[in-house]
């Protein structure tokens, strides 16, 4: 599962300041997170693809060693279940010289949160954003609310995570059809909550080409 597949990558003439580098990736969950921030001071959208489960560690969180095929990513933040059945994985890069880069760790998030909860009114959910500090104290990515993540009322929507170096950063986001921790784990006081679990009836590809065009007008 090291393997990666790149099959494409578009770039877009949108106004200025900046064009969207589109691309898409498919290979195995440890692979895929492997792969370098560019730095070719450029915006990215990146669909990932991947087919096997996973369990993804944050950078620094402990592993419950509860699946055998755990990963653990550089970025930070808590653990996240990955079922290519339910899960959609995008990341988003963004150079340091970007009109929506911020200093400010906490402040960061919220343009990204912002246009993906704007993709899900679309579609007609009424999605917002968390803008105060991290609530939940749980270990795993879901039970927690951090500045910038996509909610329904008091329900995660979307998880973000983001990695950064000296000259980019690299957001990584993730949302679920129907929401679901691994094997054996109870989905007890989970704040998670997926978009099919709250009443959206479409194709999971319309989902998210909606998200895709949305980041594409920033």
């Amino acid at each position: 599962m090291g393997q990666l597949y790149f099959e494409s990558t578009v770039a877009l003439g949108m106004s200025p300041p900046r064009d969207w580098v589109v691309e898409r990736w498919s290979g195995g969950v440890s692979a895929l997170h492997r792969r370098p921030i560019p730095l070719d001071g450029r915006r990215r959208l990146s669909i990932l693809d991947f087919e096997e489960k996973a369990l993804v560690l944050g950078s620094r969180g402990p592993d419950p060693e509860l699946f055998e095929n755990t990963i653990r990513r550089q970025s930070g933040g808590g653990i996240v279940w990955l079922n290519p059945q339910e899960s959609t994985w995008i990341d988003v890069t963004l150079p340091r010289d970007d009109p929506l880069w911020s200093d400010d760790l906490g402040r960061s998030y919220l343009w990204l949160g912002e246009t993906i909860a704007a993709a899900f009114t679309e579609l007609g959910l009424k999605a917002d954003i968390h803008e105060g500090t991290l609530t939940g104290d749980g270990v795993w990515c879901f039970d927690n609310l951090g500045a910038g993540e996509v909610k329904l009322l008091d329900r995660k929507l979307v998880g973000i995570s983001q990695r950064r170096t000296k000259r980019a950063a690299r957001f990584q986001c993730v949302w679920y059809r129907h929401f679901v921790h691994p094997p054996k784990v109870p989905l007890r006081n989970s704040k998670g909550i997926g978009w099919a679990d709250a009443g959206l009836s479409c194709a999971t590809t319309l989902v998210l080409d909606t998200v895709v065009s949305k980041l594409r007008t920033r």
